[in-house]
């Protein structure tokens, strides 16, 4: 390789360098505000409930009716643990007509786990276990 391409190589390397650079710099500090912001907003008190779904026989949730502040969460956990459980969900459904309504769905088909929501609107929610539709919750935020 001669002289001038040696130079060509080195000149675009520096430019592609103070180009580059700055664009790293951005994503970087972008990064840490959003890092920052997340534990700003961890660091904000909020209660957990928990509910529990027991009873391999006649499964239900426990607490039936939860009543929660605004920005609460709550927590179910799959405690139905005989003869290695039972799957369930937990799917939030309209209190008039039983059907989903989109506002939170999780699965929980192992002993131990756990499914959590977090509540920043106010209002009633229903929910069923859409596997064994006969358990019912109510949670309320006020």
């Amino acid at each position: 390789m001669n002289t001038k391409n040696k130079v060509v190589i080195a000149f675009t390397a520096i430019v592609l360098g103070l180009i580059v650079s700055p664009a790293i710099a951005a994503s970087e500090t972008e990064a840490m505000k959003t890092s920052v912001a997340s534990v700003e907003n961890s660091s904000k008190s909020n209660t957990v409930k928990t509910v529990m779904i027991i009873g391999h026989e006649e499964p239900k949730f426990v607490p039936q009716i939860v009543h929660l502040k605004n920005n609460d969460s709550i927590r179910f956990i799959n405690q139905d643990g005989q003869e290695g459980g039972l799957v369930h969900d937990v799917v939030s459904v309209d209190g008039k007509t039983g059907v989903p309504d989109g506002n939170f769905e999780g699965f929980l088909p192992n002993v131990g786990d756990i499914y959590t929501v977090k509540f920043s609107v106010t209002g009633t929610y229903h929910y069923i276990d859409s596997i064994h539709p006969h358990m019912r919750g109510t949670i309320v935020v006020s």
